[in-house]
């Protein structure tokens, strides 16, 4: 009953998550008309999309800190600030490009996800194909290299930081997600066959 009460929660905090986050990256958009803010816009839609139709997880965890660290990586992207000026102008284009690339693969991993999606660890049937075949966490590196991309377009030293607790973060739930799944012999056998959780050949 207990577990049943927090899935419930937790559907309907992510439901509102997300429709809070298409709502304010859509406000940004009308304000800024940047890549970036409609990039956000299309990605929290095609989440909350996939949200309503996931399945229910045999098993969820938790444990709390897990709850937190995915909820504060989630929402972490609004903290991003646009600049104007760079300090490393030949960077810029390098940036753009990254951002089209991390889009791409994004939306290659949320449709290899699919009905497996959630905010916080849960079992929801391995997922094995797609871009899940190259790493573990292609959802996770995507959006980094989404971000990489985006702090190279936007220089600042507060972006920078902000990108470096981005990969701590998202490293730390990999690791948190991976401890937690290793219990299904499937996932443990998925992980001997798929060595890499974000760039495949390096780590």
């Amino acid at each position: 009953m207990l577990k049943k009460i927090v899935y419930s929660v937790g559907n309907l905090t992510g439901i509102a998550l997300f429709t809070f986050l298409c709502t304010a990256a859509f406000q940004n958009y009308q304000k800024t008309g940047s890549l970036f803010s409609f990039t956000i816009v299309f990605i929290n839609g095609l989440i909350l999309a996939l949200y309503f139709v996931r399945r229910e997880p045999s098993a969820l965890i938790d444990f709390p800190f897990a709850w937190l660290i995915s909820i504060a990586a989630t929402i972490l992207p609004f903290l991003y600030r646009p600049i104007q000026e760079a300090f490393l102008p030949d960077l810029l284009v390098a940036g753009y490009y990254l951002q089209i690339i991390g889009v791409a693969t994004i939306i290659g991993s949320l449709l290899s996800i699919r009905g497996s999606i959630g905010i916080v660890p849960a079992n929801r049937g391995i997922k094995i194909g797609g871009l899940y075949q190259l790493v573990r966490h292609p959802l996770y590196a995507s959006e980094l290299l989404f971000f990489s991309g985006y702090v190279l377009s936007n220089q600042s030293l507060f972006n920078f930081l902000l990108l470096l607790l981005s990969f701590a973060m998202q490293y730390s739930r990999s690791r948190i997600e991976e401890n937690f799944l290793i219990n299904d012999p499937d996932y443990k056998l998925y992980m001997t066959s798929t060595r890499y959780r974000f760039i495949p050949g390096l780590l």
